[in-house]
């Protein structure tokens, strides 16, 4: 089973979503948190941590496992965390990127399981 995790990423109660670019073939044109698949030998965290750094340039640090489950073939874990830096996105893997609220987020073609994701935040009122 391949391993995969994702980095929920929170600043003044907004979420940051990357919209996947056409490179991909799972939902392009979606968007969604920073991610993807383990490399050889990785942990989950290590795993986000290079993840979100490749995605979007900001150092990433998991605090936190949200949610747990099994996609196809992947095993995957959605990490809350602190970071810091300044947003550059991969141009490669990511059309565009912003922060957005509850409501905003909602009105968005969400891949993977982000729309459960953003209304569990919103119940624990970290997503408004």
């Amino acid at each position: 089973m391949i391993l995969a995790a994702s980095g929920i990423i929170l600043k003044d109660k907004k979420i940051l979503l990357l919209q996947r670019s056409n490179y991909t073939e799972n939902y392009p044109e979606y968007w969604g948190c920073p991610g993807g698949r383990a490399e050889i030998g990785e942990t989950a965290a290590q795993n986000v941590i290079r993840e979100v750094k490749e995605e979007c340039n900001l150092d990433f640090s998991p605090t936190e496992i949200i949610k747990t489950g099994i996609w196809q073939d992947r095993y995957y874990y959605r990490f809350l965390g602190s970071w810091s830096g300044e947003i550059k996105i991969q141009e490669l893997e990511v059309l565009d990127y912003n922060w957005f609220s509850f409501h905003n987020a909602s009105q968005l073609k969400l891949s993977f399981d982000y729309k459960e994701i953003i209304e569990l935040l919103y119940k624990k009122r970290q997503l408004l």
